[in-house]
């Protein structure tokens, strides 16, 4: 999953210790804390207040090292999670792009999976995805993923909605309905999970099982670390993380303590509705035997110019939005989805949730509608906005808590 954001964290945790030379002091410490790509040179940045772009990377040994072999040798990793964050220091906004791992692309002479040029090294796959993106790329981030769960550890959890009891039989995941607090190891799972299923009218079927709802996944489980890293437990977890970057965050050399620190600054008031995240367009394709996935035009390139320029990625016109009775009050459904038809949203249907005992109105969204999430949680004057799945035929899902007005 985008596990490479955990610097993104930490140097948020880094701007919560207040003083500046304690700031100075957590921005050194997560410098000389994580080890460097030695055979790696990228151009970073002259002017600091310039928006710059990261590759991270999330690399597992552990699975599928056929996937290597198009590039040639394995080398005992490969990229399992490809994006771009792009950070726009005068305004913390930041904008992510998945790079799905099994693009197809010709790179030194061959055809093969984008994540395979990892094989060769760092350097490979940040000249793969450049070479296809036309993207200038700043800085290099790579996590292991046998550090995700002491990462995710380390912050206290994160919070993640799922609108029915979900599993996964292969990857371990098995969660309940509603608002879950994810551990390290259960956020793994579901980040991983490319066996979904989901328990609805007593059957379980199987939903977004594959690897572009894998990408997806890895968003939300990305998105939440974001937007909930603020929290005190993840003060708390400081040292832990420190430990768990020691152990499995490389970056490029030229990702220094002065960065941190200034990358720590401009992302100091971040919320969900400064993040926004896309996946590349893409469907699948076959050929001599080998599945990939190609880019949709001009769909693709339109996001690659998007992201480029810094502008929206995406669009919420057409947004629709599911109001839930979550607080057994009855009509409070009604009540609050007369309330956002009148702000000018379209809410498409009201029910009852699978729980009726939430306290605080929470509204659900995915990556890439969060900052929708965000305005309607503006436009009620309460509520919270929280990461998670939403019905296929759903943008965001409002349930309505304890808090909200009854009439």
């Amino acid at each position: 999953m985008k596990r490479a954001v955990v610097i993104f964290l930490v140097v948020t945790n880094v701007v919560v210790f207040g003083a500046l030379g304690a700031v100075w002091w957590a921005a050194n410490k997560v410098s000389s804390a994580v080890s460097t790509v030695p055979d790696l040179s990228l151009p970073g940045n002259v002017d600091l207040s310039q928006p710059r772009v990261f590759l991270l990377v999330g690399s597992d040994s552990r699975e599928n090292l056929d996937d290597l072999t198009n590039f040639g040798p394995a080398g005992g990793q490969r990229a399992d999670v490809i994006i771009l964050a792009k950070v726009v220091p005068a305004d913390g906004r930041v904008q992510l792009l998945s790079i799905p791992r099994d693009l197809r692309i010709d790179y030194g002479g061959r055809t093969g999976r984008i994540n395979a040029t990892f094989g060769s090294g760092a350097a490979d796959l940040v000249a793969a995805v450049s070479a296809e993106t036309g993207l200038t790329i700043n800085h290099y981030l790579q996590v292991e993923f046998g550090g995700f769960a002491s990462i995710i550890d380390a912050i206290g959890g994160i919070r993640i909605t799922f609108p029915y009891p979900a599993r996964d039989l292969s990857s371990g995941l098995e969660v309940g309905a509603g608002t879950q607090l994810l551990d390290g190891d259960t956020a793994l799972s579901y980040a991983r999970s490319r066996k979904y299923e989901e328990l609805r009218s007593g059957e379980w079927v199987s939903v977004d099982a594959n690897d572009i709802g894998r990408t997806r996944r890895q968003q939300d489980v990305l998105l939440a670390i974001l937007t909930q890293v603020d929290r005190p437990a993840s003060i708390g977890g400081f040292q832990s993380l420190l430990d768990a970057l020691g152990e499995f965050v490389t970056v490029d050399s030229g990702f220094d303590a002065e960065e941190i620190l200034q990358l720590a600054w401009s992302m100091r008031s971040i919320s969900g509705s400064d993040v926004e995240s896309m996946t590349l367009p893409v469907r699948g394709f076959a050929e001599g035997g080998t599945s990939y996935v190609v880019r949709v035009e001009p769909e693709a390139s339109t996001v690659i110019d998007a992201f480029a320029a810094g502008t929206a990625m995406t669009t919420d016109a057409q947004a629709r939005v599911q109001v839930q009775n979550g607080n057994g009050i009855p009509g409070s459904a009604g009540v609050v989805a007369s309330a956002l038809a009148e702000a000018g949203f379209e809410v498409v249907e009201t029910l009852d949730s699978a729980r009726s005992d939430y306290q605080v109105t929470e509204i659900v969204a995915g990556a890439a509608h969060l900052a929708l999430a965000q305005a309607i949680a503006d436009a009620l004057g309460y509520g919270e906005v929280i990461v998670g799945r939403t019905p296929v035929d759903v943008e965001v899902v409002v349930i309505v808590g304890a808090d909200a007005p009854t009439g």
